[in-house]
């Protein structure tokens, strides 16, 4: 006997929808509860059932190898037409509505069955919570007891991953939107930095006239403060670029460590107000790595500015590229000088907006991350007080291809 369609049902349909949970794949927390179900009642089949407009889909299910059956046939339903009370039929064959059904006159062999409903806070039954059982039997009071509370458990499963669904849905967006107006701004913002570098050049280059050197020393310090600002700018933008959907595009070549290294301590050395010596390890046969040049340098290019920055008086920084398994190589920078707090160290691991004791926003940290990252690597910092401070990051070996080699190189001058 088919069932009557429940009150409110197109709202009931819209409700289940809601939760996204048709068709979904097995989870721990639903079938825990499915089997407990089982045990308590000492019945062969449990299930978690929610009904559509056609069919009966089991979320959950023991003792059972079907997905779905036809809502034709289905006892939950008519269970869900109760929401406040639990459907029990203790033998099938002596209730006209089921004793055809091909559920009882074939496999399973449905001779008893209970079926809780589930029921969300609007008052709509999705489906139930139900047992079954091969012959005709009565549960004890316990025991539905036992089985409405599993079903409010069900209920707020489906409840918490609805409330998950809608958080990343308002995540997603409103990271989208932040990103959006950071794009935007720094667009704004660039346009007029590059404007007033140019002319602060042109007023210290002597365009408008000689100047003393008292306002000299004020230009080249506004000169400085536009230049650190335009690299924000320039880094919020990247970020932007990585960010978003479309900015994820890679060149992929073979790296050559031994270009890399040579720009990134030539450009060291002449931006850096604090001179080093710096010194480079490139082994003589290392293993490919593909990735985008100059996106790899930016990132090793980071890395030794940081490092230069941590090193004490004596100025000694070692870049160096190596073998870390068979299938990763690993890049590091390595200085002496302040132990870096533990707190600061995981600020740099976990790349949040940190602040290192200069005081600048690490924000070119995260962009570093964001390369490696795109590149299948990771990074990291590791230091202490006898060993000193290294800034590493990992990036994925090519498989399978013909090895390359670089000629080492001992001092800065690769």
């Amino acid at each position: 006997m088919k069932a009557a369609l429940p009150h409110q049902e197109m709202a009931r349909l819209q409700t289940l929808r809601r939760y996204c949970i048709l068709d979904t794949i097995n989870e721990v927390a639903f079938d825990d509860l499915t089997r407990l179900a089982a045990q308590i009642c000492d019945t062969p089949i449990a299930l978690i059932s929610l009904t559509d407009e056609s069919r009966q889909w089991f979320k959950s299910k023991v003792g059972l190898d079907v997905d779905e059956i036809s809502r034709d046939v289905a006892f939950c339903a008519h269970a869900i037409l109760q929401p406040n009370s639990i459907f029990i039929v203790s033998d099938t064959l002596l209730d006209h509505r089921f004793a055809t059904n091909p559920l009882v006159t074939f496999d399973p062999n449905v001779r008893f069955y209970a079926g809780v409903p589930l029921v969300t806070s609007e008052g709509y039954t999705l489906g139930t919570l139900c047992v079954i059982d091969r012959v005709p039997r009565q549960l004890t009071p316990e025991q539905v007891e036992a089985l409405h509370t599993l079903s409010r458990q069900v209920i707020a499963q489906l409840d918490l991953k609805l409330n998950l669904h809608k958080l990343e849905r308002i995540t997603i967006h409103e990271s989208q939107h932040i990103g959006n107006l950071i794009s935007a701004l720094s667009h704004h913002m660039r346009t007029p930095l590059l404007a007033t570098r140019g002319t602060l050049r042109a007023m210290l280059g002597g365009a408008f006239g000689s100047v003393n050197d008292t306002w000299r020393e004020v230009f080249e310090n506004f000169h400085s403060s536009n230049e650190e600002i335009l690299k924000l700018v320039e880094t919020l933008l990247n970020v932007s670029r990585y960010t978003s959907k479309f900015g994820k595009s890679l060149s992929c070549d073979i790296i050559n460590w031994k270009t890399i290294f040579a720009s990134s301590i030539k450009s060291s050395n002449n931006t850096s107000k604090k001179k080093c010596e710096i010194t480079c390890k490139i082994p003589p046969s290392l293993p490919p790595i593909c990735g985008d040049e100059f996106e790899i340098q930016q990132v090793v290019q980071n890395l030794l500015d940081h490092a230069v920055l941590w090193s004490d008086h004596s100025g000694q920084v070692t870049l160096e590229v190596a073998p870390m398994d068979v299938d990763n190589i690993k890049v590091s920078v390595h200085c002496y000088g302040l132990e870096i707090a533990p707190k600061e160290k995981e600020k740099f691991n976990h790349f949040s907006q940190a602040q290192n004791r200069r005081g600048k926003a690490e924000l070119g940290l995260y962009f570093c991350r964001l390369i490696v990252e795109a590149h299948g690597g990771m990074m990291g910092v590791e230091s202490n007080l006898s060993d000193g401070n290294t800034f590493w990051f990992t990036l994925p070996v090519v498989p399978n291809p013909s090895r390359t080699s670089y000629t080492s190189c001992k001092k800065c001058d690769v």
